[in-house]
Protein backbone atom coordinates (compact mmCIF):
# COMPACT_ATOMS: atom_id res chain seq x y z
CA UNK A 1 0.00 0.00 0.00
CA UNK A 2 0.83 3.23 -0.66
CA UNK A 3 1.72 6.07 1.60
CA UNK A 4 0.80 9.49 1.50
CA UNK A 5 2.75 10.98 3.40
CA UNK A 6 6.52 10.67 1.67
CA UNK A 7 9.34 9.04 3.88
CA UNK A 8 13.00 11.02 3.38
CA UNK A 9 15.46 9.28 2.34
CA UNK A 10 18.78 9.15 3.64
CA UNK A 11 21.68 10.35 1.48
CA UNK A 12 25.12 8.81 0.85
CA UNK A 13 27.12 9.91 4.24
CA UNK A 14 23.39 8.64 5.98
CA UNK A 15 22.23 12.01 6.89
CA UNK A 16 18.79 12.78 5.97
CA UNK A 17 18.09 14.40 2.05
CA UNK A 18 15.22 17.21 2.21
CA UNK A 19 13.16 17.57 -0.77
CA UNK A 20 12.32 20.76 -2.15
CA UNK A 21 10.26 23.32 0.09
CA UNK A 22 6.80 24.26 -0.96
CA UNK A 23 8.81 27.87 -1.51
CA UNK A 24 11.18 26.24 -4.17
CA UNK A 25 8.89 24.37 -5.95
CA UNK A 26 6.30 27.73 -6.15
CA UNK A 27 9.44 30.08 -7.11
CA UNK A 28 11.11 27.52 -9.76
CA UNK A 29 10.37 27.99 -13.04
CA UNK A 30 9.33 25.01 -15.22
CA UNK A 31 11.64 25.75 -18.19
CA UNK A 32 14.37 27.61 -19.25
CA UNK A 33 12.13 29.61 -21.66
CA UNK A 34 9.89 30.61 -18.99
CA UNK A 35 13.13 31.52 -16.88
CA UNK A 36 14.19 33.79 -19.89
CA UNK A 37 11.46 35.66 -20.58
CA UNK A 38 11.16 36.44 -16.99
CA UNK A 39 14.50 37.97 -16.83
CA UNK A 40 13.72 39.28 -20.12
CA UNK A 41 10.60 41.32 -18.73
CA UNK A 42 12.95 42.66 -15.84
CA UNK A 43 15.95 43.73 -18.31
CA UNK A 44 13.28 45.72 -20.30
CA UNK A 45 11.29 47.19 -16.61
CA UNK A 46 14.28 48.41 -15.58
CA UNK A 47 15.34 49.76 -19.27
CA UNK A 48 11.75 51.43 -19.10
CA UNK A 49 12.27 53.09 -16.05
CA UNK A 50 15.70 54.27 -17.00
CA UNK A 51 14.02 55.74 -19.86
CA UNK A 52 11.05 57.41 -18.59
CA UNK A 53 13.59 59.23 -16.33
CA UNK A 54 15.35 60.54 -19.01
CA UNK A 55 12.56 61.87 -20.57
CA UNK A 56 11.30 63.59 -17.20
CA UNK A 57 15.08 64.88 -17.52
CA UNK A 58 14.63 66.20 -21.28
CA UNK A 59 10.87 67.83 -20.73
CA UNK A 60 12.24 69.64 -17.35
CA UNK A 61 15.89 71.01 -18.55
CA UNK A 62 15.86 74.91 -19.64
CA UNK A 63 16.62 75.71 -23.13
CA UNK A 64 20.07 76.70 -24.07
CA UNK A 65 20.35 80.30 -26.07
CA UNK A 66 19.93 79.37 -29.81
CA UNK A 67 17.84 76.22 -29.14
CA UNK A 68 14.14 76.10 -30.71
CA UNK A 69 11.22 76.68 -28.86
CA UNK A 70 7.65 76.65 -29.85
CA UNK A 71 4.61 77.84 -27.58
CA UNK A 72 2.14 75.38 -27.41
CA UNK A 73 -0.78 77.50 -27.55
CA UNK A 74 -0.05 79.81 -30.73
CA UNK A 75 2.33 77.17 -32.98
CA UNK A 76 4.81 80.35 -32.86
CA UNK A 77 8.32 78.87 -32.62
CA UNK A 78 11.97 80.30 -32.65
CA UNK A 79 15.22 80.64 -31.76
CA UNK A 80 16.05 81.39 -28.01
CA UNK A 81 17.52 84.82 -27.81
CA UNK A 82 17.11 85.28 -24.02
CA UNK A 83 16.52 83.18 -20.71
CA UNK A 84 15.12 85.05 -17.96
CA UNK A 85 15.14 82.76 -14.75
CA UNK A 86 12.28 83.51 -12.22
CA UNK A 87 12.26 82.81 -8.75
CA UNK A 88 8.91 80.24 -9.02
CA UNK A 89 7.79 78.87 -12.05
CA UNK A 90 9.24 78.54 -15.46
CA UNK A 91 11.96 80.82 -16.83
CA UNK A 92 10.77 83.67 -19.41
CA UNK A 93 11.95 82.89 -22.88
CA UNK A 94 12.41 85.49 -25.75
CA UNK A 95 12.58 84.01 -29.53
CA UNK A 96 13.13 84.87 -32.81
CA UNK A 97 10.23 84.52 -34.01
CA UNK A 98 10.86 81.50 -37.23
CA UNK A 99 10.04 83.08 -40.25
CA UNK A 100 11.25 80.85 -42.84
CA UNK A 101 14.50 80.94 -45.18
CA UNK A 102 13.55 83.75 -47.69
CA UNK A 103 10.98 85.27 -45.65
CA UNK A 104 11.76 89.04 -44.97
CA UNK A 105 11.23 90.74 -41.35
CA UNK A 106 12.26 88.97 -38.38
CA UNK A 107 11.28 90.03 -34.90
CA UNK A 108 11.79 89.01 -31.27
CA UNK A 109 8.53 87.80 -28.97
CA UNK A 110 8.01 86.80 -25.64
CA UNK A 111 7.17 83.55 -25.16
CA UNK A 112 7.04 84.16 -21.12
CA UNK A 113 6.53 80.33 -19.56
CA UNK A 114 4.28 79.11 -22.43
CA UNK A 115 7.20 77.05 -24.33
CA UNK A 116 8.24 73.68 -25.22
CA UNK A 117 11.47 72.52 -26.79
CA UNK A 118 11.55 71.36 -30.00
CA UNK A 119 14.02 70.22 -32.73
CA UNK A 120 15.81 72.95 -35.24
CA UNK A 121 13.40 73.09 -38.08
CA UNK A 122 15.08 71.50 -41.32
CA UNK A 123 16.52 73.24 -44.07
CA UNK A 124 13.82 71.73 -46.22
CA UNK A 125 11.18 73.07 -44.63
CA UNK A 126 9.21 75.78 -46.72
Amino acid sequence: MMSLIPFPSTGYNGELESGPTLHDLQESHCTKRVAELKAEVERLRQQLRETEEALEREQARLPEIGEFVRCPLTGFFGQVTKITPRTYGRPWVEILLYLGKGMPGHVNIDLFGNWELMDQPSEDDQ
